[in-house]
């Protein structure tokens, strides 16, 4: 990988922009782009695989890469005929070194946010708040992605439809792929279930429902366990003012049987000693 590349992608994307557009210095682009993206969403899948460790580190570290690509395959067409049809006829390279640049940014951002994620886990993150973390960061690395590919549309007219058609296409293609190549982080039962009976993870799950299904799920599941927890929580602070009340009442029934032992026996004495 070129270094002055990497730093321009973090730096600079309007310049790598401006140069995909103009046809400069493409090949360094592309394959410093390229490496980018290979390295940076190899480690970020290797620490989403981290969550359940073992072999689901090694899918995690090729599935990423292999979804971004994927993504990748599927907009540059889709980019190049909506660029042609809102009037910027870019010839399909300058789309293709752009794409990779976006990509390439977008994976150094998922190499950023990598060890803040691990730690995230490391720290006893529950599955549906892991599923919101890392959506969170991948949602990131596509904002990044994003504005190299608005950048890259230059002046001139129907810029803001364009922008919008191409952020259309990028996170719902790129939402989508990762989706199909499920599971990363595994469900919990799921992971039990397969350890019960001494059966393997696959590395891609049967297809189930949607990347924005998936999504809305997991916030309803976040939200309505941490409801649950706070019930839960109360309701033990009442049994624990209820259990220390009976206590108190208990000791307090005591503490009158003894002393009304106390006045039978002085009253007894009493009596003993009038006869």
């Amino acid at each position: 990988m070129n270094a002055a590349v990497v730093s321009r992608l973090l730096r600079t994307p309007g310049e790598i922009a401006a140069d995909c557009r103009a046809d400069r210095d493409m090949r360094s682009i592309a394959a410093t782009s390229l490496g980018a993206l290979a390295l940076g969403a190899a480690v970020f899948g290797g620490v989403i695989g981290s969550y359940r460790g073992g072999i689901q580190i090694v899918y995690g570290a090729a599935k990423v890469p292999l979804a971004m690509m994927a993504t990748l395959a599927v907009c540059v067409p889709a980019f190049h005929a909506i660029a042609a049809g809102l009037g910027r006829a870019f010839p399909i390279r300058t789309i293709v070194a752009l794409v990779l640049a976006a990509a390439g940014r977008a994976a150094l951002v998922l190499f950023a946010l990598a060890p803040l994620l691990w730690l995230a886990f490391d720290q006893g993150l529950d599955y549906h708040r892991a599923v919101l973390a890392s959506s969170i960061a991948y949602a990131g690395a596509g904002g990044a992605a994003f504005s190299v590919l608005v950048r890259g549309l230059g002046k001139g007219p129907h810029r803001a439809l364009t922008a919008v058609a191409f952020a259309a296409i990028f996170f719902a293609v790129g939402g989508q792929t990762s989706w199909i190549l499920r599971p990363y982080l595994i469900r919990p039962r799921t992971w039990e279930a397969a350890a019960h009976q001494a059966q393997s993870i696959p590395f891609v799950r049967g297809y189930e429902g949607s990347f924005a299904d998936s999504l809305f799920q997991s916030s309803r599941s976040a939200y309505l366990y941490e409801d649950r927890d706070q019930r839960d929580t109360d309701q033990r602070d009442t049994d624990q003012r209820d259990s220390d009340r009976r206590d108190t009442d208990q000791r307090d029934r005591d503490q009158r049987d003894r002393d009304q032992r106390d006045r039978d026996r002085r009253r007894e004495n009493a009596e003993e000693g009038s006869r």
